[in-house]
């Protein structure tokens, strides 16, 4: 029996370690970049980004069930904002992925006046990204 419990808990924190560790890497990859120049490898963002206008990159994969989940929010924003957000398919433009340390979608990068000013992966709530564009707070 305890060798069992021993099993089963190097099988759940082995497990935990496969979630976490990707979401530290991600979040240590974009604290680094966080106040710098975005990256411009997603060439129909590069004008935007240089403007200096707030844009959001939104890397989502089509095979992602919270990117389904998040994809309506998205769309309609991107209706309110035009040409404000980004949708990149992750899995197609690596690059562009490699260049925000995503590894796991959704994941958002928030830009303002040409810099990286926030980072989220995860879904995120309708009010967070419009906020952000229309200038009333920081994501």
């Amino acid at each position: 029996m305890t060798i069992l419990m021993i099993v089963l808990v190097v099988v759940v924190l082995g497990l935990a370690a496969l979630v976490i560790l990707p979401r530290v890497m991600m979040s240590m990859k974009t604290a680094k970049l966080k106040g710098q120049p975005a990256p411009t490898p997603h060439k129909p963002s590069a004008k935007r980004i240089r403007s200096g206008a707030r844009t959001i990159l939104y890397f989502y994969t089509p095979t992602c069930h919270a990117c389904r989940a998040q994809d309506p929010v998205v769309s309609k924003l991107q209706k309110r904002f035009p040409g404000a957000i980004f949708k990149i398919d992750a899995s197609k433009q690596r690059e562009a992925a490699s260049a925000y340390g995503v590894m796991g979608v959704p994941f958002m990068a928030f830009i303002e006046g040409g810099n990286l000013v926030s980072a989220q992966a995860g879904a995120q709530r309708d009010a967070v990204i419009a906020g952000f564009l229309a200038g009333d707070g920081a994501a």
